[in-house]
């Protein structure tokens, strides 16, 4: 598609946008808000690479509502929307349009997604085999050994379309001598028809041409008369490609560990190197304002080398502990708040494989989706009484249109797939304790958000939760950074937030106030063997 096609329908979707968010503020301004904010609100938000910009749609619907977002709990891609959203914030409300303004700038080169450096490590094997191979060649050639042909140009063409079969159908050729060894062996066994025969054709198409290369090719040999002999490769590279099989079988163990290392080499820890990330980042989202800013951020990253989740905070563990609500125990154990918060969000975000582990503080760090991607578990620690779960996929779990060819896209669809499992989880745990609470309540006569049930050393409270998710899956793979995709994508997000806002403001409006809950302690006693709970 043309780059005019593409900004013009982008610049279509931002008008659509501007439209949208003139109305929904009208709407909000003449229904019925609550005249304050009594619940400690989070928001939730999860990682999908390109797809975060349903996340930017979202948030920006926060900052039109006017509605005071005291947490945001968020992992990967969520944790850039996060920082970018609390440190432009004023008071509680973020702003939205330095982080939509950045995610439609967005382009692979910006984000350094860079196929192009493995044409150049391609390029560099190539200039490695060519400077061994003539060497050897002048030395042959000095010694009188000579490699001719019939045909140079036909020759040299032959070997250069059998490399390039080799690259592509490497994978494909093994196939037809494993279907011939289960015949040959008399096995019942029914093959896959369609991969026999693309196998079948890998192999013509190869070793075809490999034929062609030896069939123009003779060998000049000097002889002790200084005479020379002809001889056809044939047979000599025959013997020479049997010798290398041979070799290759009883060698495979040391040479797969040799090739393992020289291959770390340019692959690292990820395809992608952050270097260009953590730039565009830098330039968008001061740093000291996030430290400063009034609204909670929690940013999930993996340490790879414990294999154990971790939590930046944008605020120091001292501070958190005067808020409401919060866990002390959890805010000491698993809560830190690095030196470097922009670098934080590129560790919570470095989509495995794809990009390269971050080192910081002497660990590495991994996207904190490996771990927990909708980290509701945060939030509820922190304090929040009323949680928004932003999911970039839907609640029904539709099924993904896309075609999944690469192991990035295995990449993602397992991410959506645990992301899935995790909130289906979290969901039936806040239910359970928001039935908990509910029976009790009704017991008592109140509201159950003027609970708080204390059991042993553990709490519980009722929490409101609210959903925010598309109704079919949003047309975007995770690298695909473009703002003809994105576009619609944020619209999208600012539309569906708009309709569970309203329905927020509404609960908001006949909340209790936090001053109004009061602490049941239930204690289990043990009369005559039955164990009962009192409260007290």
């Amino acid at each position: 598609m043309a780059p005019g096609t593409s900004k013009a329908r982008s610049t279509a979707a931002l008008a659509e946008l501007d439209t949208l968010r003139r109305e929904f503020r009208a709407r909000i301004a003449t229904s019925s808000r609550p005249p304050v904010f009594t619940s400690r609100v989070g928001v939730v938000l999860s990682g999908g690479g390109a797809r975060g910009a349903y996340e930017a749609g979202v948030l920006m619907a926060f900052q039109d509502a006017q509605v005071p977002t005291h947490i945001i709990a968020a992992t990967s891609v969520g944790s850039i929307n996060a920082a970018s959203y609390a440190a432009h914030a004023e008071g509680f409300i973020g702003r939205t349009e330095p982080l939509v303004d950045a995610w439609l700038e967005l382009t692979p080169a910006t984000l350094g997604i860079d196929w192009s450096r493995y044409i150049f490590l391609l390029a560099g094997l190539v200039a490695a085999s060519a400077g061994i191979g003539n060497f050897i060649w002048l030395w042959m050639q000095q010694h009188g050994v000579y490699l001719k042909s019939y045909h140079p140009k036909f020759t040299w063409l032959a070997l250069g379309v059998a490399g390039v079969s080799i690259l592509l159908f490497a994978d494909k050729l093994s196939y037809v001598g494993y279907v011939t060894m289960k015949f040959a062996r008399a096995r019942h066994w029914e093959p896959d028809w369609r991969k026999t025969w693309v196998s079948i054709g890998a192999n013509v198409l190869v070793w075809g041409f490999i034929f062609l290369f030896l069939d123009f090719t003779y060998i000049h040999l000097p002889l002790e008369d200084n005479s020379t002999l002809e001889v056809s490769t044939h047979v000599p590279m025959l013997v020479a490609m049997l010798v290398l099989l041979l070799l290759y079988k009883l060698l495979q163990d040391p040479l797969s560990k040799l090739s393992h290392r020289f291959l770390r080499m340019p692959l690292r820890t990820g395809l992608f190197p952050n270097f260009d990330r953590i730039k565009f980042l830098r330039a968008r989202i001061p740093q000291e304002k996030l430290r400063n800013s009034a609204i909670r951020i929690i940013m999930t990253a993996t340490d790879i080398q414990r294999g154990a989740a971790r939590f930046f905070s944008n605020a120091p563990v001292e501070v958190l502990l005067t808020d409401p609500g919060v866990n002390e125990e959890f805010v000491r154990k698993e809560v830190e708040q690095p030196q470097d918060l922009v670098l934080a969000a590129v560790a919570s975000s470095s989509y495995t494989f794809a990009y390269e582990a971050v080192s910081m503080d002497g660990r590495l760090w991994t996207d904190g989706g490996i771990m927990t991607n909708q980290p509701v578990l945060p939030a509820l620690r922190l304090g929040a009484d009323v949680l928004f779960l932003v999911l970039i996929a839907p609640l029904e779990g539709a099924s993904q249109t896309e075609a999944i060819k690469t192991f990035l896209d295995v990449g993602v669809h397992a991410v959506d797939i645990l992301i899935s499992k995790n909130f289906n989880s979290d969901i039936a745990m806040l239910s359970n304790i928001n039935r908990f609470c509910s029976v009790y309540a009704n017991e008592m006569g109140v509201k159950p958000e003027q609970l708080e049930l204390e059991i042993g050393k553990q709490r519980y409270r009722f929490v409101k939760f609210f959903n925010i998710a598309p109704e079919k899956p949003l047309v975007a793979a995770a690298l695909d950074f473009d703002s003809e995709i994105i576009s619609p994508i944020i619209v999208q997000g600012y539309c569906d937030a708009g309709k569970v806002i309203q329905q927020f403001l509404e609960y908001e409006a006949s909340c209790p106030p936090r001053e109004s809950r009061r602490v049941v302690r239930l204690a289990a006693e043990r009369p005559e063997g039955n164990f009962r709970v009192t409260k007290k």
